[in-house]
């Protein structure tokens, strides 16, 4: 009981950081470039990159990685996707007077497995064995969003999901060999995301 309630402190920070989040990303997609001046580019350039899958799973794995218990990480990462989708979308309600139902229960439905995801993430990072193989899941993942990967071919999408990539090697890195297998597991996982997949971000 007293782990729990020292825990509540944590769940509030991650709460309004996934509130924060979610509004300025909110905020960012309002921004117009037609001034062409240094600040609206910035904020159109954070914009685009806030509207992209690879910066949500970045900082998801880190707050699941450097939780101290795998609930802990759970309860952290489902907090945080909470506080940002009812931020993002009320801000839009706010904005244009429509509530988009739709797409709040589809990423709702991705939040709902974060958690699950949160635990994976967490033993990448703190179990040894498991650490040669799961990591290549959320590195797999980015490495697909970083590349456009086909059988014969392979062509740099975003340079900036292609750097969380090498944070997230340093991230689970143990060892030399363990890098290593991480990186081959995670360029196969990155082809069959983008062969298999239904849905490309």
């Amino acid at each position: 009981m007293d782990k729990l309630k020292n825990n509540i402190p944590h769940v509030i920070i991650f709460l309004l950081f996934g509130i924060a989040l979610g509004t300025i990303s909110k905020y960012l997609d309002t921004v117009s470039v037609v001034d062409k001046n240094w600040l609206t580019i910035i904020l159109h350039y954070f914009a685009a990159l806030f509207t992209r899958l690879g910066v949500w799973v970045f900082i998801a794995t880190l707050i699941a990685a450097y939780c101290k218990t795998p609930i802990r990480a759970a309860i952290h990462t489902f907090v945080f996707f909470i506080g940002m989708l009812i931020s993002y979308y009320v801000y839009s309600a706010y904005l244009f007077g429509v509530f988009p139902t739709k797409y709040f229960i589809a990423w709702g439905s991705l939040a709902l497995i974060s958690p699950l995801l949160a635990i994976i993430a967490w033993k990448a990072k703190n179990n040894v064995r498991l650490a040669y193989i799961l990591p290549a899941l959320p590195m797999g993942l980015m490495m697909s969003l970083s590349f456009g990967m086909g059988l014969f071919y392979m062509y740099l999408n975003h340079i900036e999901e292609l750097m969380m990539y090498v944070v997230l090697c340093v991230v689970f890195y143990k060892n030399p060999k363990q890098l290593a297998i991480l990186v081959a597991l995670s360029i196969c996982v990155g082809f069959m995301v983008e062969l298999l997949s239904p849905f490309h971000f």
